[in-house]
């Protein structure tokens, strides 16, 4: 199975964050050129006015004469951008008294007020202002080539301290994620440090963004439930082994002695110690393996509700049986109708365990009644300050019974994994006037 490709965030963040730092510049840029345009187009066009106006109101006012003289003299030493002429009305007709140096001269109808014209294969921006008495007439004009060269002047103006400050900007994000990521860079050699043997939770004083904290106390919980697994593992070999040791043990004794027998009634003798001794590293073997099953660090089955009269009828058929064997009385006291919130199968291996128990520690001609969910039974019973450590492991009553000591072990792990609570008391009345053993097991219900 081929890994999927990975990613690094660091570098997905400064592209991200350069990226959109960049396309907003561009963007404003863009913004901060059309205004500039804008205004330039505005400027130019107060300048074109203030430019007729004035010269207007100095053919109008003087010697016009004096005034084409001076500017013939002077305008090739002063070359303006700025293009004009100057008309006067004769005999009724226009014509063209003076003109700007370097213009050939505009087109003789010109409109009052701005307009634009082509010239010599240009587009023009011109102004044509009339006197008073309509004798002169002042056109100026400006090259809209000139504009647009003076408004990509401000433009660069105003890109080329960005297009300086953008790898400034980049090289700042590239730090500034760097730095922010060190603590995830800590964190992560943390984790590569720990010790697969002996799983630490990581140090929850260290500062982490609170973006990543969760992410550290999800790990640490992670850790808590892998060493409570390893934890649990290691108690159920020691635990396993240790009971395995004995029977195994016994089995070869008993082997041996078949071995040696002389006759066939002591060899038989010791084959039926040896079937026996197998039948309980069966059950031991098979209880073992249960409790394997309901450990928490197990996956946990869905939970849902069911009926458990049904179960505990199915139980009780399968293992009476094994109960007339030991001429022992098993009863079934079932009400239909109540449901329970429980995973069927851990429903089953509760209520088998609980009978088994019941079955294999009440002793011969004991009475055993079963109920929705509860075992009774009048057998020799259990002191009340010795109940509660019958739950533990390899724990077994004061009986000569061949039982392993898991079964109430399996029941009160499947009742604290299925939410319900275990209750060890008082079974049924004897005839001298005790009372054998009761276990009940009390899960959410259905309303």
């Amino acid at each position: 199975m081929s890994t999927p490709p990975g990613y690094s965030l660091r570098h997905r963040l400064v592209w991200l964050l350069t990226g959109a730092l960049a396309a907003i510049w561009l963007f404003a840029a863009l913004i901060a050129y059309q205004r500039a345009h804008h205004e330039a187009d505005e400027m130019l066009d107060t300048q074109l006015m203030q430019l007729a106006e004035t010269l207007l109101a100095i053919v109008e006012g003087g010697d016009v004469k004096d005034f084409v003289k001076e500017l013939h003299e002077n305008g090739h030493a002063h070359t303006v951008p700025i293009a004009f002429e100057v008309w006067r009305e004769r005999h009724h007709r226009m014509q063209r008294l003076v003109v700007s140096a370097g213009h050939s001269g505009f087109a003789a109808e010109i409109h009052a007020g701005f307009s634009e014209i082509a010239h010599r294969g240009e587009r023009w921006r011109v102004y044509a202002v009339t006197g008073k008495d309509a004798e002169y007439r002042v056109v100026v004009g400006h090259a809209h080539a000139a504009r647009e060269r003076l408004a990509r002047e401000i433009g660069f103006s105003v890109l080329a301290p960005g297009a300086v400050a953008l790898p400034l900007m980049a090289f700042a994000v590239w730090w500034g994620v760097g730095r922010s990521l060190r603590p995830v860079d800590a964190a992560a050699r943390e984790v590569a440090a720990l010790d697969p043997q002996q799983l630490a939770p990581l140090d929850e004083r260290a500062p982490l963004p609170s973006e990543i904290a969760p992410l550290r106390s999800a790990l640490n919980a992670l850790i808590g439930r892998v060493n409570a697994a390893f934890e649990s593992e290691r108690r159920f070999t020691a635990d396993a082994a240790h009971e395995l040791r004995t029977p195994l043990a016994a089995l070869k004794v008993q082997a041996q002695v078949a071995l040696r027998a002389q006759d066939d009634a002591g060899r038989q003798r010791a084959l039926t110690q040896v079937t026996a001794g197998v039948d309980r590293m069966t059950h031991l073997v098979e209880q073992l393996l249960t409790l394997a099953r309901v450990d928490p660090a197990n996956a946990h089955p869905a939970a849902t509700f069911v009926d458990p009269a049904e179960t505990v009828a199915t139980v009780c058929a399968e293992l009476l049986p094994l109960a007339r064997q030991h001429d022992q009385t098993l009863e079934a006291e079932l009400a239909a109708g109540c449901r329970i919130a429980v995973n069927p199968g851990w429903l089953s291996i509760a209520v088998r365990n609980l009978v088994d128990n019941a079955l294999r520690y009440a002793g011969a001609h004991a009475r055993i009644v079963v109920s929705v969910v509860r075992v009774a039974d009048d057998g020799p019973g259990v002191p009340a300050d010795e109940r509660a450590r019958l739950t533990a492991r390899f724990v077994r009553g004061e009986s000569d019974s061949e039982g392993c000591g898991l079964g109430l072990s399996i029941v009160a792990r499947i009742a604290a994994l299925s939410h319900a609570r275990l209750a060890l008391g008082e079974g049924l009345p004897r005839a001298d006037g005790g009372h054998g053993l009761a276990i009940s097991l009390h899960f959410p219900s259905a309303g």
